[in-house]
């Protein structure tokens, strides 16, 4: 099994630059009714998203300022994306508990991101999203 990638410890994200195009802070549900162990698969999963998507955002100067687990009782969505990109919630386990596979959050994360620069799910939005998928998936190539 490969080892997790760990990301570094966050800093104050700088005003300008390559650098400052990433993801922030992430947060999972914490240990509210969950054991340690989800909780760092919680973390482990949303470290990998933003680490996944961490080109994709520098090249169109995208910055996502928390990427948050999403609670539980939301149920009637798999992510949101508050205010273009200042918080990105994902759903990472299915309403039976079941976790959902990495290549959902990913997607569900892309589809996010796209929000960052497009509002409404119109012809604009899935061109994006399709640009976005491509590329993610050159990258995972």
């Amino acid at each position: 099994r490969a080892r997790a990638r760990v990301m570094p410890p966050r800093g104050p994200p700088p005003a300008t630059g390559p650098d400052s195009y990433k993801v922030w802070e992430i947060k999972t549900q914490g240990k509210k009714g969950t054991s340690k162990e989800d909780d760092a698969r919680a973390r482990e999963l949303l470290e990998r998203t933003a680490w996944q998507v961490q080109p994709i955002m520098r090249k169109r100067g995208w910055r996502v300022g928390v990427l948050l687990e999403m609670p539980a009782k939301v149920r009637d969505r798999l992510g949101d994306n508050y205010n273009r990109g200042e918080r990105v919630r994902l759903k990472l386990r299915r309403d039976d508990g079941a976790w959902e596979a990495y290549e959902q959050v990913l997607a569900v994360m892309l589809h996010e991101l796209v929000h960052n620069d497009i509002g409404p799910h119109d012809g604009k939005f899935f061109a994006l999203l399709a640009e976005l998928e491509k590329e993610c998936e050159d990258l995972m190539a």
